[in-house]
Formats: C-alpha cells, structure tokens, sequence
C-alpha cells in the first residue's frame, strides 16, 4: 500500500503503520484535568471555609444521626460540585470502615426536562453504584419511580446523598405561571422520603445553584415548608486562586510540557471572565489536546488562544442543546443583530459592542419565525425565554434608560460568550437557522435599519 511520495525520496506510511507508530502525548494523567474527576483534598485551593462546612455538616452520617441538607450557592465554577463530591467520597470511604451503608449520586438539573426523567437518573445512578438490575425508563409511573428509589435506598443504605447540581434549571415541560417549576416538587419528595416512603433510611441533598433567589422563590408553599437547608456561599476565584488550582493540577502533563507563561495566561482569561476554575481547567486540556493533534511537545500560549473560541463554544453547546427550539431561535435573533449590527453599536452612545436592545431582538425573531416556517409565540414568551437564558449565564439582561423621557428598555449583553460563536453553535444544529445566514444580503438590512429607528 505504500506509495511513493512526490520528491521521490521518501515514502507514505501506511495507515497500519501511522496508528501503530510511536504516541507522543503531553498528558501524563489527562484524568486529572477532566470535568467530572473527583480530585484529592490536597486540591482543592481557597476554599477551606467552604470546605469545612460541609465537611461538618455531613460528619452526622457517620455517627449515626440524619446530616441536614444543604444548598451551596455562588457563580458557576466556583467549587460547589468539587467539594460535594469529594466530602461525600470521604464520608463513604470512612463509613465502610464502620458499618455504616453510604452511597452519592449526582445529576444535573440543566440536562433534564421534567421531574420523571430527573427521578429516574437519580434512581438509575443508585442502581449502578449498588450494582443492581436497571430499571426502564419508559412505561413506569413517576410515582412509581419514587417507589423504587425509596425501595433501593431503604433495602441497601444507611443515608443516600443526592448531590443536585444547578437545580434551578430543572423547571420542566408546559410550565406556566401558575404551576412550580419541577424542582419544587422533585425537593419536596425527597426531602420528605423517610415519611413518603416509609423509610428507616434517610436522604441527605445537597442542592447546587447559581441563582438561589430563582430558586427559593420558586419553592411552592408544602416544599418551602419542608426543605430548610443549611446554606454555604461560594465566590468567584481570582487569578492569583485560579493561578494556584492549575498549579495543582500541572501534574496532568509531563514536566517541561508546559510553558511556564501558560499557566498564568489561563488563570488571566479565566480571571477576566467570571472567575470560574471549571473553564480554566477545560482551556488547559484543550490547549493540550491541540498540543497532541499538532504533535507538538511543549504547550503554548498560542495553543491556549486556539483553544478559547473551542472551549467556548463547548460552553454554549452544553448550555443550549437542552434548551427548546424556542429558546434557541430567540437568542439566535438576538445574536444575529449584534453580529450583523457591529457598525451601528460601535457608534451607538446607547449600545456597547456587545449588547442587543431587546424590542430590535424581539423584531427580528419575528422576522425569522415568519420567513422560516417557525411556530411564532408572544412577545411576553420571548421576553420569558430570554430571562431563563439570563439565569443560564449564557446572556445577561440588564435595563437601561434612553433619555429624555423616553423611557426605560431590556438589553442582552453577550459579555461571556461571543454573538458570533452562538450564531455558529445555533446554526449546526438547525438547518432552518443555517439558511439564515446563506441570507445575509437580506437579513443585514433588516437588523441595520431596526437599530438605527430604535
């Protein structure tokens, strides 16, 4: 197979050859810089108050007595899930040195749509960690699955914790204004369960958020009632902080992979951002995974830079692949007026670079709905969508006035992720979108003259 290359001095390996070739890596344990790794205690920087309330609170478990509930509060990144986790694998080591029957799961409220699917994780979770039958999803009752998480935790443990990462995004399907959000009724079952399902064994939760006003507020009376955690408030990390989490996980790659300006590179970005150690841990593995495709030995600041527009994106994706149709239509409006409408907010002393006023967002969301065969919805749903995507960090709304009495208006600031990256991201997963932009001749005015009549 191997053929002659175009000097005539040197040969094609085959693909045989290429794949069993010599690896050259500049990972030396990837694991520890991979999203849901649970990382020593050694670890985990500037967070000791933190760190030691949670510690004590769970402590309970392992004499025997029921551990209050907890909800950890703060910006994304900040350490909430890491130190959950890793409490809770300690106190699990601890108690099977004492007899004492323990088990954690986890699940993510931005990646279910209703409280069924997010009970059946739950229980699903239980089941793999206790090696037991798995049961369907489909065909079963909620009721019936609260039934059988009750049965597990009460025939095989002492104390369950169910670690509910950014619940408040676990609103669930055909929410109206006058019916809680899933989360309520999810918190209200479990936090109950002893007396719901006749158990001698007990739930611990411990309920991560990023909004905890969105998230108390939508509390129905019967579950505000009954779930009364202990709080523990996390902060956004600095850069000297983040500069000294990387340092402790520098040990992912081998020594002298890294350039010595890297990690003080990403600890800035990460730093200008929100503070948020989860993106600048994910900025350091994909700088090392361009790294490895360029079969490049030594990570750079340059690899770093590259890796930016992926990680983002990557941020977008997770965050709006478990978003309506809706929701993605509204914030590709709102993302093609401030990437086709840059000449207008540069000059614009209302309007920054980065921001979208919301009645011309909301115009051009009509715009594609009526050219795209799109189900149009209200305005008030619009408006609706867009303060979830607020509370998703994904844009942020803020109000500002025009002056001159002339009254007071929403903006949609892209101040983490770009308007164009979420253009992109949008399109790929929409051809109807994707058509958009082979318009751009047509839609550009469109967006031009709204936000020079605004």
């Amino acid at each position: 197979m191997n053929q002659e290359s175009g000097d005539g001095d040197s040969q094609q390996l085959s693909i045989t050859d290429q794949l069993t070739s010599e690896y050259n890596t500049v990972f030396k344990n990837k694991d520890l810089i991979e999203p849901d790794t649970i990382v020593d205690e050694d670890r985990i920087v500037g967070r000791d108050e933190q760190l030691n309330k949670v510690i004590n609170i769970i402590k309970p478990a392992l004499h025997g007595d029921q551990p209050e509930d907890m909800l950890l509060r703060g910006p994304s990144g900040t350490g909430k899930t890491l130190i959950a986790g890793t409490v809770a694998t300690k106190a699990i080591n601890i108690g099977e040195t004492r007899d004492i029957e323990m088990e954690f799961v986890e699940i993510n409220g931005k990646h279910k749509k209703s409280e069924h699917e997010a009970v059946h994780q739950i229980t699903h979770e239980f089941e793999r960690a206790l090696d037991l039958r798995y049961t369907s999803k489909t065909g079963v009752s909620t009721s019936s699955r609260y039934d059988r998480l009750f049965e597990i935790v009460d025939d095989h443990l002492d104390f369950g914790i169910v670690i509910l990462d950014e619940l408040d995004l676990l609103v669930g399907d055909n929410r109206n204004k006058d019916k809680a959000p899933a989360f309520s009724d999810i918190l209200y079952k479990l936090s109950r369960a002893k007396r719901i399902g006749k158990m001698d064994s007990a739930f611990t939760l411990i309920v991560t958020t990023n909004s905890p006003n969105n998230l108390m507020n939508g509390l129905n009376s019967r579950t505000d009632s009954t779930f009364n955690p202990t709080e523990v408030s996390f902060a956004d990390y600095n850069a000297e902080e983040l500069r000294e989490i990387l340092e402790h996980r520098q040990d992912a790659f081998y020594e002298e992979a890294l350039d010595t300006e890297v990690i003080p590179y990403v600890a800035a970005i990460a730093a200008q951002g929100e503070g948020d150690a989860r993106f600048a841990i994910d900025l350091l593995r994909e700088a090392g995974n361009i790294a490895n495709r360029r079969e490049e030995t030594i990570v750079t600041t340059e690899h770093v830079e590259q890796a930016k527009n992926q990680v983002e994106k990557n941020y977008v994706v997770d965050i709006i692949e478990n978003v309506s149709v809706q929701k993605q239509v509204s914030l590709f409006a709102a993302a093609i007026v401030n990437q086709y409408g840059q000449q207008q907010l540069k000059q614009s002393d209302l309007f920054t670079e980065q921001s979208v006023p919301a009645p011309v967002a909301h115009t051009l969301y009509n715009w594609i709905t009526e050219h795209k065969d799109i189900e149009q919805r209200s305005k008030h749903s619009f408006l609706r969508w867009m303060r979830e995507l607020d509370t998703y960090e994904v844009i942020e709304l803020n109000r500002k006035g025009r002056g001159n009495e002339r009254g007071v208006f929403a903006e949609y600031i892209f101040h983490n992720l770009s308007a164009e990256v979420m253009v992109e991201t949008l399109a790929d997963k929409d051809d109807r979108l994707a058509d958009i932009l082979e318009e751009e001749d047509m839609i550009k005015p469109v967006v031009r003259n709204n936000l020079k009549n605004f």
